[in-house]
């Protein structure tokens, strides 16, 4: 038994609700980068999406009424970017929070890097606390230019009320927005078309007076009934050091944050009751695209169900594989940058960094990265963990080294494409791939969905790679009596394909 993974009414203001505003609105602002300041920054197009009050409102309560019977994946991606193209690097949706980071452009093929390196740039990172409470975390990397940036807020009466907050009002109710970071903005509200002035609805538009080509902007909008005063949710914001430490409190639950920039890292989230009890424990957020819809998330928590239980999962042996120690004792692959795709509760991981290799763990089941960061933290060593689907992962650099223990046999009938489209992407000329994989006993004439023949695997691997060896072997197992049949597999990508 092996381990299996499958796989976003103007009105004179005062000096003082000018700067709260301003202070607030990059709530949920959409965003205009590189205001012109010469004729250079002319030629810049900047990203320009609107985040509308009205849309964030419409989704809270089409998500109460759902029931978990839809897929909140593309109304999330919308209310982010609307209509624009972007590129959405990471989602999750479970029982109690949607994450979403996006990118607007496309950071244009860049493999070891979502920042591109010529246009105006925005990171979106959203975080939907369930019921109704919405993180807006974004970044914005202005290469080549140090101009302010402007935000847009739509929606259909704005007004400041304190405490850097703003209240919005629209016919499906209230929102209260409170901007944590920056605090050096200025504002201005007009009505939403110029060449309507007559309209009824509102646009605040704010700007940072930062002069740096990297910004970033933080701010909590939650429901609220008759006023943002009356709002339940608190929220606090350490941002002295990175990553930063962000804390909302509601009526029943207490959620703790930490967000790397956009651009660096998911971070991690914690939840507790108000009373104290841990609801979850702190786990990292996703660094690519996981499974949604109801079926999604019914499989999402299967997966991590698996570490939950009294006794580990069958294929969590406790100890490194057999054939990994043996191909590291014996030189076979030496100390490199190398990526453990589903890599469990990271004993093998661990097992390669303490032996100098620059690790990279990826894993679907958030519990199992919490147990191997744990073991990585006995152990001294330093492990990148990645909650991640191997079907749709983030943009990585290229490993010398693709290890794959118990994953490719399972989404071989599945979604062997992607599978493959992912090995090529995390491969470049001469990486070794060291697959252990479940063997399909054909001498018992009994079919086993589960294993793959040795022609089967040649197929699938030998246009692109060599084959060093192809031997069978018995997968471990923490099961009592002898594992089952298995695969020892060492390829190296061709030089050409």
């Amino acid at each position: 038994m092996t381990r299996a993974m499958i796989h976003g009414k103007s009105g004179a203001l005062s000096a003082c609700g000018r700067w709260l505003i301003g202070l607030l609105i990059a709530v949920i602002a959409g965003l205009q980068t590189g205001l012109p300041t010469n004729r250079e920054s002319d030629d810049i197009n900047p990203p320009n999406p609107g985040l509308h009050a009205s849309e964030i409102l419409k989704f809270e309560k089409s998500l109460a009424s759902a029931n978990q019977s839809e897929d909140a994946y593309y109304p999330f991606v919308r209310i982010a970017f609307g209509n624009t193209s972007a590129e959405v690097l990471a989602f999750e949706e479970n029982q109690t929070f949607i994450y979403l980071m996006g990118v607007l452009p496309s950071a244009g093929g860049a493999q070891d890097s979502p920042v591109p390196h010529h246009n105006p740039t925005l990171f979106r990172r959203l975080i939907f606390l369930k019921p109704s409470t919405l993180i807006v975390d974004d970044e914005i990397i202005n290469s080549g230019s140090r101009a302010p940036v402007e935000w847009r807020l739509y929606g259909s009466k704005i007004s400041a009320i304190g405490d850097h907050r703003i209240r919005i009002i629209e016919r499906d109710g209230e929102l209260s927005c409170k901007t944590l970071f920056p605090q050096d903005v200025s504002c201005r509200l007009r009505p939403e078309s110029q060449n309507k002035p007559e309209s009824e609805r509102c646009l605040l538009e704010t700007i940072s007076h930062g002069r740096s080509s990297q910004f970033r902007f933080l701010h909590v909008l939650s429901e609220a009934e008759g006023s943002p005063e009356a709002s339940r949710v608190q929220s606090e914001l350490i941002a002295d050091e990175e990553p930063w430490r962000l804390t909302i409190s509601t009526e029943h639950r207490v959620f703790h944050l930490n967000l790397s920039r956009p651009t660096e890292g998911a971070g991690s989230i914690t939840i507790v009751a108000a009373d104290g009890a841990t609801l979850l424990k702190e786990r990292p957020l996703p660094a690519g695209i996981l499974p949604h819809g109801p079926a999604g998330m019914r499989l999402l928590e299967k997966w991590d169900d698996a570490y939950h239980g009294k006794r580990p999962p069958a294929w969590d042996i406790g100890r490194p594989a057999h054939e990994l120690q043996a191909a590291v004792r014996e030189g076979l692959i030496r100390p490199c940058r190398i990526v453990d795709l589903c890599c469990g509760s990271g004993t093998d991981a661990v097992f390669l960094a303490r032996h100098g290799f620059h690790v990279t763990g990826i894993d679907i089941a958030p519990t199992a990265l919490n147990l191997a960061q744990q073991k990585a933290q006995q152990a001294g060593v330093s492990v990148q963990w990645l909650l991640a689907d191997v079907l749709a992962l983030p943009r990585l650099k290229p490993f010398d080294v693709i290890y794959d223990r118990g994953c490719y046999h399972v989404v071989r009938d599945q979604s062997l494409a992607a599978y493959l489209e992912t090995i090529r992407r995390l491969s470049h000329p001469g990486t070794q791939l060291l697959l252990l994989t479940s063997r399909r006993n054909e001498m018992t004439g009994v079919a086993d969905p589960s294993g793959v023949t040795e022609e089967e695997i040649r197929y699938d691997f030998l246009s692109l790679f060599n084959l060093e060896w192809l031997r069978p072997i018995r997968l471990e197992s923490n099961q009592p009596g002898a594992g089952p049949p298995g695969w020892s597999v060492l390829l190296r990508r061709k030089a050409k394909p």
